[in-house]
């Protein structure tokens, strides 16, 4: 009869760097009350070993960046424009066309200047990843020792 093999050890070092190194993306951002670090989450996957790190969809532009030449969707910048309650100073903002008028105006300057890039996911990564991977091959070799130790109880220990 076969012993399952268990990955405990691996499992409880995957848990703890799955909310180590969200904190350290949350961190690296600065910017605690903003939409982008509240929606900063590890979810451990599905049917796999593993997890992955999951956050509001414009955070991988905010981490790389955006090159000048494309115009970015109006209506994602309008949205932002109202979450962060943003207030135009030189347009009429009675007129109902203001908000249509500053999104247009924001996505023109990225267009053509671009978003310099911020980093912070980059930045967390490599703070985070030597030590994870070091703990992970540690807590596997442990999670394989005790398999082998199991699946062989009558082999002489040296």
């Amino acid at each position: 009869m076969a012993t399952k093999y268990t990955k405990k050890h691996t499992g409880k070092v995957l848990d703890r760097y799955k909310r180590i190194l969200a904190e350290e993306i949350k961190r690296q951002l600065n910017k605690p009350s903003s939409n982008l670090s509240r929606s900063i989450e590890g979810k451990k996957l599905r049917g796999k070993d593993g997890f992955g790190i999951y956050m509001n969809d414009y955070g991988l532009n905010v981490n790389q960046g955006r090159s000048a030449g494309k115009f970015p969707p109006v209506d994602k910048i309008k949205d932002w424009i109202v979450r962060n309650n943003i207030q135009p100073r030189t347009i009429d903002s009675a007129k109902p066309s203001a908000l249509s008028q500053l999104a247009y105006l924001i996505g023109r300057s990225i267009s053509r200047k671009g978003i310099r890039p911020v980093r912070f996911i980059d930045i967390a990564i490599g703070k985070v990843e030597p030590k994870m991977t070091i703990d992970l091959a540690n807590a596997y070799l442990k999670d394989l020792s005790e398999h082998l130790d199991k699946a062989t109880p009558t082999a002489k220990k040296s």
